[in-house]
């Protein structure tokens, strides 16, 4: 069986790439084409640039090519007729338009830019632009428009190429170049099975819709899933729940190193607990020096002689902020900033969170990865970062699952630390039901990254012969017959 991937970036590799080792496991081969054009000289030198801030840019997909004979990657051609372009900027007015919806958490997102004109942001201001938008039939209507244009021809071609099996686009969801809506269309016009894919959980509340719906549509829990349902009208038929494949790594993983070991290479004292801090994201908030230098500071006043470390782990693409910071009681690690991509990076960032006493952050999916290690997870939520949480949708489920140990300012922060060393963990049943549901909800002990695999191996030919007629709704994108030679 071929699988064929498309992936808007190279770095998107690693929230694939376990469903990839899954199918090598299988017998079963890759091809997984991505955005970053890595043969034209231009491309070469910025990513050349980038990888001065990014140590990670490129890795994961690297390390994974030379150990995996069943993958193979390459450039994802853009379409590149007129009327794909036409398309496009359509896509960007539904991507701003589907904020409008009744429900929809992140409204204010209707006001960014989006790569839309002056003029058609201007066009999507109007009141009655804004009235339609926000309708369910609009979206309906956009995509039987989708339906009405014929295919790229270029991506037609790179799939007649390749003859995959089963196109899997990731994300499906997604802002800036929408054109994974044109490899779903092309697939579905000759006959290959689609699946959509996010990759990751703010998906759905902040990257825009989509446009074209796949055969199957894979979501990580049940939230997701009736997000997908009523903020994007994908029909519940077709979404298959399968928890969150790229923690299989922390699900999988245990500590490589002695608590000495680990001490010496995060650069802290190994006789006094440690706790981690959880930068976010750079689109949430650019510099957190302020907030951990106030909760140093308030540590140290509370507990001064028992103070933990503080470890700052800086977001993965906005390190900038710590390579120059110095205050007691904090250290950096990774000094400049790490994405656990490979094997490696996710066993060392294991590590790093399974020492850890308790972690503090604001708004991060780092918290995900640090509930599966089970150890307390402290926010503050305050006017003060308002903008960072309560202006996003994805940061309601860390509120609704109530695992978060929430405090309005450093100080209670520093308060709740101090208990946590003690050995108060008041959340832990809360968080355990949080990684059960949220991360792995087909059950704890079975990973995703084969649930998601069964669910491709599904939409083979053979498969999909027993489907009953009645699976299949109206609005549904119906499989066609398997191609011929297949």
């Amino acid at each position: 069986m071929k699988l064929l991937i498309v992936m808007q970036h190279i770095n998107f590799f690693r929230n694939l790439d376990t469903v990839v080792r899954e199918f090598d496991a299988r017998g079963h081969e890759t091809v997984m084409l991505h955005g970053t054009r890595l043969d034209d000289p231009g491309t070469k030198a910025r990513v050349a640039a980038k990888k001065q801030k990014m140590v990670f840019m490129g890795r994961g997909i690297g390390v994974a090519e030379e150990g995996l004979a069943s993958l193979t990657t390459g450039y994802r051609p853009e379409p590149e007729e007129a009327h794909q372009q036409r398309l496009r900027t359509g896509r960007l007015v539904m991507n701003r338009g589907i904020y409008l919806r009744k429900g929809h958490p992140s409204p204010e997102r209707t006001a960014e830019k989006g790569g839309l004109s002056p003029r058609m942001i201007q066009y999507t201001k109007s009141p009655l632009v804004r009235a339609v938008l926000r309708r369910p039939l609009a979206l309906r209507a956009w995509r039987r428009i989708e339906a009405a244009n014929r295919p790229s021809a270029s991506v037609t071609s790179v799939l007649r190429d390749i003859q995959p099996d089963v196109v899997l686009v990731s994300p499906t969801v997604w802002p800036k170049k929408p054109i994974e809506a044109d490899y779903i269309h092309a697939a579905r016009k000759l006959g290959i099975p689609t699946v959509g894919y996010l990759n990751s959980w703010d998906n759905l509340t902040s990257k825009g819709t989509v446009h074209v719906l796949p055969d199957v549509f894979v979501v990580w829990n049940e939230a997701l899933a009736s997000e997908a349902e009523e903020l994007h009208s994908i029909p519940r038929s077709i979404i298959r729940v399968t928890g969150a494949p790229h923690l299989d790594h922390f699900f999988e993983s245990e500590p490589s190193l002695s608590r000495a070991q680990l001490c010496h290479q995060l650069g802290c004292p190994d006789d006094r607990p440690y706790i981690v801090y959880l930068c976010s994201s750079r689109t949430l908030i650019q510099d957190e020096t302020h907030v951990v230098t106030r909760l140093a500071d308030a540590l140290a006043r509370q507990h001064p002689e028992r103070a933990p470390m503080i470890v700052i782990r800086p977001h993965p693409v906005n390190p900038g902020p710590w390579e120059n910071y110095d205050h007691p009681g904090t250290t950096v690690f990774p000094k400049h900033g790490d994405q656990a991509d490979t094997p490696e990076s996710w066993q060392e960032y294991f590590n790093q969170l399974s020492g850890a006493s308790c972690f503090v952050g604001l708004n991060t999916t780092a918290f995900l990865e640090a509930a599966v290690t089970d150890r307390p997870c402290l926010t503050i939520v305050s006017d003060e970062f308002f903008d960072q949480q309560g202006r996003t949708g994805h940061f309601r489920h860390l509120l609704a699952a109530d695992f978060l140990e929430v405090s309005a300012d450093v100080a209670q922060v520093a308060t709740r630390v101090g208990r946590v060393v003690d050995g108060v963990d008041e959340k832990a049943a809360w968080r355990r039901r949080f990684v059960q549901e949220f991360l792995r909800p087909r059950g704890v002990e079975t990973s995703a990254k084969s649930v998601v695999a069964d669910t491709i191996e599904a939409l083979v030919p053979e498969a999909r012969a027993s489907v009953a007629p009645q699976d299949v709704q109206p609005d549904e994108p119906v499989v066609l017959a398997a191609r011929e030679g297949s």
